[in-house]
């Protein structure tokens, strides 16, 4: 992909009331064992968990991915003191290969119930 026909960011933000309850179940679907581990072990998981579900619908969206983001083939990706990475695999990753896409980068947010996430393509990106 050239750079000329790279496409923008791509953001998603969740206000307070579109922010599922940390015991609901389709937390489950959505993300990771991983993910849901880490975002359980901080306060405000709601939002924790949400900006990483954020962090998936935008990748998504940035790589055209058609219908429903494949929760599963993503993961939100943090080592203590370094920014989030996104991990992708299984079906989502051949389907990236076919197309020659690379792995978005990712950035996530969150404060007072809000959680937010942008989703680009690394500079150069092929």
């Amino acid at each position: 992909m050239n750079h000329d026909s790279t496409p923008g960011p791509v953001v998603r933000i969740t206000p307070p009331q579109h922010c599922p309850d940390r015991d609901d179940p389709r937390w489950t679907d959505w993300l990771t064992d991983i993910e849901r581990r880490y975002a359980y072990s901080l306060a405000r998981a709601e939002e924790h968990l949400s900006a990483r579900k954020a962090a998936k619908e935008a990748a998504a969206h940035l790589l055209g991915w058609p219908g429903t983001p494949p929760w599963q083939d993503m993961e939100v990706w943090r080592r203590t003191e370094e920014a989030p990475v996104l991990r992708v695999r299984d079906d989502l990753a051949r389907w990236m290969g076919e197309r020659g896409l690379a792995t978005p980068r990712i950035s996530l947010t969150h404060a007072r119930g809000y959680a937010a996430a942008v989703a680009w393509f690394p500079p150069g990106a092929e």
